[in-house]
């Protein structure tokens, strides 16, 4: 028989709830040149029929059975078998998406890399959710890079979201240890062996988090002393091979293992009996030995404190310090000495002794927090309302400091003052600053309201374009912090959609990623004023600025003078696109534009379920721009029978889109 393109290792143990779904999703990839190596680990329910069954009706599964010696094993024994030019591993309760071993296989075939790895969704009570740990490392695609370069990866510990060069496993002689937390020993090591890696931010891999009740997975039982001597062992393999092959990783490695992994060591002191505690204890404090005095100053300050007291075996002051956490205090933050400038939690032991003084110095976790109550749109006016303070900080250690609101652009470090003050002494006024922002007490914070016009248009009355993000600073004894302040949460409705500044002007409010408020101020090239449905399709018109020369340029695509196009662009996939003729009139406007009208005959639209298009103009020599509805946001109407709605995208772009029902 010819060798398969790709092998996917499938190792089960007694998982017959989940299996079948496994399968169904490894046979329907769109990539169909594979094999499927299963691994019967020794299960005793109904997982072996449940396989059998799939292997009957597809002759691209193997099914290997032995006794039970757990996953690392089974999955060597899958890779034995295997006999594809690429490898993969799925766990028998997750899902695998449609495209996704295609997708993976392709980037290797096209970049020769050794090792393509994608993004994960999590699957919690059936649904799929993001995976904060894939998030931001496989938040772009990027092709032919390194660990050493896309240094997230070291993040990356587990095996499934993966595709291997099967040459480059054999070379490096890559095997699973026969223990848990079994992936982080292989994938570690491989990244750093590989000669290049595919980073491909397409979702590859669904995750399952299997609830209790005897279904809990090995994550779950975290606290148990075999679980917990595994993950300390494959965290200080890993850190021992990156010592002596890639130190300049370490230092990441081990930030990770001490936010993530130590601690469930750090609790486990607590719960575990002498016998069982000893020699994790070893295990844990003989790990801790090898991390360099920089590392420990970048981990938080309370997780420094419980790994401190792990490190010097002191177990009892663990519980009292666990128990101060569990009771989620309000932690008190104050401010120590003139000339060194540090500020210190008054969490439990503090002046203890017997520990570092960096145990509880919080001076660079110290960030403003806050949140937008309310954005709005009077007399032509941008003024947004809130409240901001410094978490576990009294206003009154604040006293005599600079507070100020600005407003940054993306990532830039230059920033618009909106306003700033002097804060007050505890009882006193707040003297109105720049931008006569009023600020006031509330609570353990502060409120504010303030105009963001002034700032946001330029010399001309003109609106500075861009995306916005509101942020406060705080800038006291030698300290500034600072930080940017969120949209809220629930039902608290903030501002009632975009707010229209003038034609095809926009403001527009949006909660980024982790809730940040930002603010986009769009000017729209082009704009749909007027739409109505009617028998010949969807009648259209609106104007276009700048675009003198597209006029005069006689003959393009087909077009003459006076004519355009608008083209259907599907939002599913760009490469999709329908154009129909458009009208413009001849006597351009003042501002060089011109003003349009089209038909658009919906007959010839085909569906798009699920999806819709957008829309853009273009003019006679090829060229394109997307235009913004600035018109009603919604608009529905009939073409034959079927029924089409015209809304407006959270970026004010004009969107068609079909009803699956007529009402």
């Amino acid at each position: 028989m010819p060798r398969p393109l790709l092998s996917v290792v499938v190792p089960f143990h007694n998982v017959e709830r989940y299996v079948d779904a496994c399968l169904a999703s490894i046979t329907a990839q769109t990539l169909t040149d594979l094999e499927i190596v299963c691994v019967d680990d020794g299960s005793a329910d109904g997982s072996a029929d449940i396989v059998a069954g799939h292997l009957a009706a597809d002759p691209r599964i193997v099914l290997l059975t032995q006794r039970n010696q757990g996953l690392g094993p089974a999955r060597n024994a899958g890779v034995a078998r295997a006999t594809g030019r690429y490898l993969a591993f799925a766990d028998s309760d997750d899902l695998v998406p449609p495209h996704a071993y295609e997708r993976l296989v392709a980037s290797l075939e096209a970049t020769g890399s050794d090792l393509a790895c994608g993004n994960v969704r999590r699957i919690v009570d059936g649904r799929p959710r993001g995976s904060f740990t894939h998030r931001d490392t496989f938040a772009v695609t990027i092709l032919g890079t390194h660990v050493r370069e896309h240094t997230g990866l070291v993040r990356d510990r587990m095996a499934w979201n993966k595709v291997y060069r099967r040459d480059f496993w054999d070379l490096h002689r890559i095997a699973f240890p026969a223990r848990l937390y079994e992936d982080q020993p292989v994938t570690i090591p491989a990244h750093v062996l590989a000669r290049s890696v595919d980073v491909l931010s397409d979702v590859v891999y669904h995750w399952r988090e299997r609830d209790g009740a005897g279904g809990a997975s090995i994550t779950q039982r975290r606290l148990e002393p075999a679980n917990l001597r595994d993950r300390l062992i494959s965290i200080q393999q890993t850190a021992s091979f990156l010592a002596v092959r890639a130190p300049e990783l370490k230092p990441l490695l081990d930030k990770e293992s001490m936010e993530r992994d130590l601690p469930v060591a750090v609790e486990a002191m607590t719960l575990l009996g002498a016998a069982d505690r000893a020699p994790l204890l070893d295990l844990a404090c003989r790990y801790l030995d090898g991390v360099d005095r920089r590392t420990w100053r970048e981990v938080a300050a309370l997780t420094r404190l419980k790994l401190r007291l792990l490190h010097r075996r002191m177990i009892p002051e663990i519980a009292s310090v666990l128990a101060y956490e569990r009771a989620e205090p309000v932690v008190l933050v104050r401010p120590r000495g003139t000339l060194v400038r540090r500020w210190y939690a008054d969490y439990p032991l503090r002046g203890d002794r017997r520990l570092t003084g960096d145990c509880h110095d919080v001076t660079a976790e110290l960030e403003v927090a806050g949140e937008i109550d309310r954005l709005g749109w009077r007399d032509r006016r941008l003024t947004a309302r809130g409240r901001i303070r410094v978490p576990g900080v009294r206003p009154a250690d604040l006293a005599g400091g600079t507070l100020s609101l600005v407003l940054r652009e993306g990532g830039d470090d230059a920033a618009l003052l909106v306003a700033a003050c002097r804060v007050p002494r505890p009882g006193r006024a707040f003297a109105a600053g720049p931008g006569a922002v009023a600020f006031r007490p509330h609570g353990q914070g502060f409120a504010f309201e303030a105009d963001l016009t002034r700032v946001l248009t330029g010399p001309g009355g003109e609106w500075r374009e861009g995306l916005w993000q509101l942020c406060a600073e705080v800038a006291v004894r030698g300290l500034r912090i600072t930080g940017r302040l969120a949209a809220p949460v629930g039902d608290r409705v903030f501002c009632r959609g975009p707010l229209r500044a003038g034609d095809g002007l926009w403001i527009i409010p949006s909660a980024g990623p982790g809730r940040r408020f930002r603010i986009r101020v769009r000017q729209a090239r082009a704009a749909v004023t007027d739409r109505a449905f009617g028998p010949g399709g969807l009648a259209v018109s609106g104007w276009a600025s700048g675009w003198a020369s597209g006029w005069a340029s006689g003959r393009a695509r087909g077009a003459t003078p006076g004519t355009a196009e608008i083209s259907l662009i599907s939002e599913d996939d760009e490469e999709r696109v329908l154009s129909f003729p458009a009208r413009t009139d001849r006597t351009e406007r003042a501002d060089g534009g011109t003003r349009f009208s089209a038909i658009l005959p919906l007959h010839s639209v085909a569906p798009l379920a699920g999806s819709g298009w957008r829309l853009a103009l273009r003019r006679a020599d090829g060229r394109g721009t997307p235009l913004a509805l600035d018109a009603a946001a919604h608009l529905e109407g009939t073409s034959g029978q079927r029924r089409f709605v015209v809304t407006r995208s959270s970026q004010c772009h004009f969107l068609l889109r079909e009803r699956t029902e007529i009402r």
